[in-house]
């Protein structure tokens, strides 16, 4: 049976296969750890494929076939021959699991093809190094976690925290007794903290710390700064300049959060942080390289609309416009004449309808808009 080459592997969800499977392997899971995983896998075929193919590598190396992908019958069958790769989530009756399941079938009687053992050898020992390699640095990487233009993802963190990551965006966590610490490399992500008063929670963006213990907030990394909106409850934010010369010495090293105060500080609500800004329920701060702007009283429905898959604009620069627009499509927004930068629009538009913006502006006088494969061209209309 032929099969079809992915034309791209994801590395996250292979990533992220390793780890169910290093899981499994190390030893018992309880009930909702197995329904977590059950939730991964059906998430996508393309988890379960994932999961499989990795199951299929470290029990069934001599019968690979190095010339073509396994199909889904016979990587099933390799993986259901081992204990562990199998996950029980409930206790049903044969007549309640035909009726849930009457298309499923998992058989171990699939005939495997046979190659010269020299052959087999050669591929089994490529591919159980690279995923040893893999499987071991699971123990030890620093988990990253990013999307594509257009996509957005809930990440739900050990210590019960929710991530919310915006389109184009990337982040990297590491946990410790101490710090629960956040690097947002690009991009746009909002905070849903679980409160843990032994271990303050911050985020680093771009030189910005932002420091909180149990509170819901974004993060916004433009080119031109980073935002921060408070949705509920209080943070600190430092700069990285300040926080080097002015906070106190005695700080935990080698973290994100090295310039912020230690554990013994953890509430903010009660502590006071040296040269740190504080935002409470309803502000915005905007840090640039030389500039921090406060806003007492921002909008914060508009900066977190993109959580429900809505742009808006208030008075927004044609500049700001292209750049926002640009996150979520393919099809990039092109402004041709720059005399438009600072040309002004408010709005309400859809992130997955790239075509409401631009019905939008070519209703607008003045402006001419063209369309292409690649791109959308936006240019003055000469009368």
């Amino acid at each position: 049976m032929e099969r079809k080459v992915q034309p791209k592997l994801n590395t996250q969800i292979y990533e992220e296969a390793c780890d169910w499977f290093v899981e499994f392997r190390g030893g018992e899971l309880d009930a909702n750890a197995r329904r977590d995983f059950d939730l991964w896998a059906r998430k996508s075929p393309e988890h379960l494929a994932a999961y499989l193919e990795i199951a299929a590598i470290w029990n069934e190396g001599p019968s690979l076939d190095p010339n073509q992908k396994w199909d889904a019958d016979t990587l099933i069958a390799q993986a259901v021959k081992d204990p562990d790769n199998v996950v029980q989530l409930a206790r049903v009756s044969p007549g309640d699991a035909a009726r849930e399941a009457p298309s499923v079938h998992l058989t171990a009687d699939i005939p495997h093809r046979r190659i010269p053992w020299p052959r087999a050898a050669a591929v089994l020992a490529s591919l159980s190094v690279a995923l040893g390699a893999l499987i071991w640095a699971q123990y030890f990487r620093v988990p990253t976690y990013a999307t594509a233009i257009g996509e957005q993802r809930s990440i739900a963190l050990a210590d019960g925290s929710v991530v919310e990551l915006n389109s184009r965006s990337k982040i990297q966590i590491r946990y410790s007794k101490a710090e629960r610490d956040v690097d947002l490399l690009e991009g746009q992500a909002l905070f849903r903290v679980a409160k843990d008063h032994a271990r303050s929670f911050v985020v680093a963006a771009d030189g910005t710390r932002v420091r909180a213990v149990g509170t819901q907030f974004d993060v916004y990394e433009k080119p031109s700064g980073t935002v921060v909106t408070v949705v509920e409850g209080r943070v600190a934010i430092l700069r990285e300049g300040v926080a080097r010369s002015k906070v106190s010495d005695g700080l935990a090293s080698g973290s994100a959060a090295s310039n912020l105060p230690s554990q013994s500080d953890v509430d903010i609500s009660n502590t006071a942080i040296p040269d740190a800004v504080y935002l409470s329920a309803g502000e915005q701060l905007t840090v640039t390289p030389k500039t921090e702007a406060k806003t007492a009283h921002a909008n914060v429905a508009s900066a977190t609309a993109w959580t429900q898959r809505q742009l808006v604009f208030e008075s927004a620069s044609l500049s700001d416009v292209a750049e926002e627009f640009n996150r979520y499509n393919e099809r990039q927004l092109v402004i041709q004449d720059p005399k438009l930068y600072d040309f002004h629009i408010s709005g309400v538009f859809s992130s997955t309808d790239p075509t409401s913006l631009i019905r939008f502006l070519r209703q607008r006088p003045g402006i001419k808009v063209t369309e292409t494969s690649s791109e959308v061209r936006i240019e003055r209309k000469i009368s």
